[in-house]
C-alpha cells in the first residue's frame, strides 16, 4: 500500500521527539477513531501527550479531519478515507 492509499496523520515540529523525528504517520483505517486508536497502539509517546487517562484527545490538543476540527463532527460524520490528512494542532498560548 502507497501513502496514498493510507490515511495520514500530520505531526508538528514541537510533537515530533515522540514519533522518532517523523512528521507523518499513516494507517489503513476508515474512521478518525480508529486512527487515535492506532496512534494510542504504535505511538505510546506520542498517545501519551495526546490522550487524557480515558481516551479522550486533551484539551489542549486540536484535531483536524480534512480540515474540519473533530470536535464539531458528529458520530456520523467520523469517517476518513485513503488519502484524508488528520492534523494535530497543539494549542499556541501567550500574550
Amino acid at each position: 500500500m502507497s501513502g496514498r492509499d493510507l490515511v495520514t496523520v500530520r505531526v508538528p515540529e514541537p510533537l515530533r521527539e515522540f514519533t522518532g523525528g517523523r512528521g507523518q504517520l499513516h494507517y489503513d483505517a476508515s474512521t478518525v477513531d480508529a486512527v487515535l486508536e492506532q496512534i494510542r497502539r504504535t505511538e505510546p509517546l506520542l498517545a501519551g501527550r495526546l490522550f487524557e487517562d480515558d481516551g479522550s484527545v486533551r484539551g489542549f490538543i486540536n484535531v483536524f479531519v480534512d480540515g474540519r476540527d473533530l470536535r464539531h463532527l458528529a458520530a456520523g460524520r467520523r469517517q476518513v478515507r485513503p488519502g484524508s490528512v488528520v492534523a494535530i494542532v497543539p494549542s499556541v498560548a501567550g500574550g
